[in-house]
């Protein structure tokens, strides 16, 4: 027997909320990145990332809405509270650049990117069930989303010496 099972929407929206909740502090985070790379050949890369990060966000929002889901009070209410203390950068609170921190800094930003990636990948597989989700522009977000990855894994290729290696041959 196939029973045809309803989306539980209690757990769709949740899911929905709680990513986007998590992008305004992706937003924030690159932000900061871009204050730790300023001046220097990568800080227009932040700057890029956090303007695709913020489409990303935008194009979320209009999923959920054609979802019929509402970012949620209390978790409205919490996406302010990131934006604040996004703004204080607590990886690298000094924004140096040849610090482990600022290493950790990168990972992190890989690491909420690759959340991305994998909640795009779980509404693909969703929108199986689901026939209101466009699963084009969910490949679309999703190619995004690795080429994002791809962008900061370049610049930490590109930057990785001058965190671990010493300036002067002793």
């Amino acid at each position: 027997m196939n029973q045809r099972r309803a989306i539980n929407h209690k757990t769709y929206s949740s899911y929905l909320n709680e990513h986007y909740l998590g992008s305004e502090g992706g937003i924030n985070a690159f932000k900061a990145a871009a204050g730790t790379w300023k001046g220097t050949a990568h800080e227009h890369g932040f700057n890029s990332l956090c303007q695709q990060v913020m489409a990303d966000r935008d194009d979320l929002h209009r999923i959920m809405t054609s979802l019929g889901y509402r970012p949620q009070p209390f978790k409205h209410l919490l996406t302010h509270l990131v934006r604040l203390l996004g703004r204080f950068n607590p990886v690298n609170i000094l924004r140096r650049r040849r610090t482990g921190l600022s290493q950790v800094e990168l990972e992190v930003l890989t690491g909420m990117l690759r959340a991305k990636q994998a909640m795009w990948e779980t509404l693909l597989l969703v929108s199986a069930k689901d026939p209101r989700l466009d699963a084009p522009l969910l490949r679309k977000l999703h190619e995004r989303a690795t080429n994002q990855i791809d962008q900061v894994r370049s610049i930490i290729q590109e930057t990785w010496e001058e965190r671990f290696l010493e300036d002067k041959v002793r």
